[in-house]
């Protein structure tokens, strides 16, 4: 399933929509597993571990600034934050606004877990010093600042913005454009959410654009690196890198050539041995070059600021 696209590697805590989706595709190899028992038993597990995951993501949602009246485009039914169709994004589930989490004191996981009691006081005591650092963010506090300067005009603005958001991505809307392929329709949902973002202007534009950090903070923070930590360990040393070039913005992203050819997956959490990159980057991307005189492999990689003391990396092997 990784090679035929599915990437889940790079979402260890949410893979099992990618497995489900994947497994009902027609395959040319040979990829049955051997036990069928034993493929059901881990896809339990896995999906127990997802559901309680997914409800630690929600609560962390659940203390964001305004919380649960956000008025963002991107939470506007049928868009990639929403969909219960396939997405990339770490989506908001169907009615979790609704669900009061901001009024729980801890993510109602423990039961999901099987956790003990010791257990749960520890998830518990994590997950409300995550809340904190999110908190303290800028990201949030960006949020915090944009929501206070909504006034009436963009608050017309983004009801407006919603309201073409929900005609345009209504179910017949994406059939009309592709009734089938997953990816297409994922697409395409992108699409015209940046379309309608492009609209805005103002403290409107400003609040969406906030929104989307915050929440992508959220999701690189509290999935994406969590994942990899939580089921590879600790980042791969790729030790000498070249051919470095940095793009502007935020976040902050490299390109680089490794001085081996290595097999790696994008979602990775890797360290190399460059000043111009000094903390831990996550692979986001990469094209792997075979044969005598092509061009030298290269990768992608977003840097996580603030980020190099925190772990020791293992070597790459």
């Amino acid at each position: 399933m990784q090679t035929s696209g599915a990437d889940i590697a790079g979402i260890p805590l949410r893979l099992t929509q990618s497995v489900h989706l994947f497994g009902q595709l027609p395959s040319t190899f040979n990829d049955a597993p051997s036990d069928e028992a034993e493929w059901q038993t881990w896809l339990q597990a896995a999906g127990a571990v997802e559901a309680a995951h997914r409800s630690t993501i929600a609560w962390l949602r659940s203390r964001m600034p305004s919380y649960p009246q956000l008025p963002a485009p991107q939470l506007t039914p049928g868009t990639a934050l929403t969909t219960t169709e396939y997405t990339y994004r770490l989506v908001w589930q169907p009615g979790e606004r609704a669900a009061g989490l901001q009024r729980q004191d801890v993510p109602p996981v423990g039961r999901l877990l099987q956790a003990t009691p010791a257990q749960a006081c520890t998830l518990a005591e994590s997950a409300r010093a995550l809340a904190a650092a999110f908190q303290t963010s800028e990201e949030w506090q960006q949020l915090e600042a944009t929501r206070a300067q909504l006034d009436e005009e963009a608050l017309i603005a983004l009801r407006q913005a919603r309201g073409r958001l929900k005609e345009r991505l209504a179910p017949e809307a994406i059939d009309a454009h592709e009734p089938k392929l997953a990816l297409a329709r994922h697409n395409y949902r992108c699409t015209v959410l940046a379309e309608e973002l492009e609209t805005l202007t103002g403290p409107a534009q400003h609040f969406a654009d906030a929104f989307h950090r915050a929440d992508m903070l959220i999701e690189t923070a509290a999935s994406d690196v969590f994942g990899q930590l939580a089921i590879y360990g600790l980042p791969i040393q790729l030790g000498k890198v070249t051919n470095i070039d940095l793009e502007p913005g935020t976040p902050r992203r490299a390109h680089f050539t490794p001085e081996n050819d290595l097999w790696l997956e994008t979602g990775e959490l890797v360290q190399i041995d460059d000043p111009l990159v000094d903390d831990t980057c996550l692979l986001t991307g990469m094209t792997i070059n075979f044969g005598f005189g092509q061009e030298p492999s290269r990768m992608t990689a977003q840097i996580l600021p603030g980020t190099r003391s925190l772990w020791k990396p293992s070597p790459s092997g």
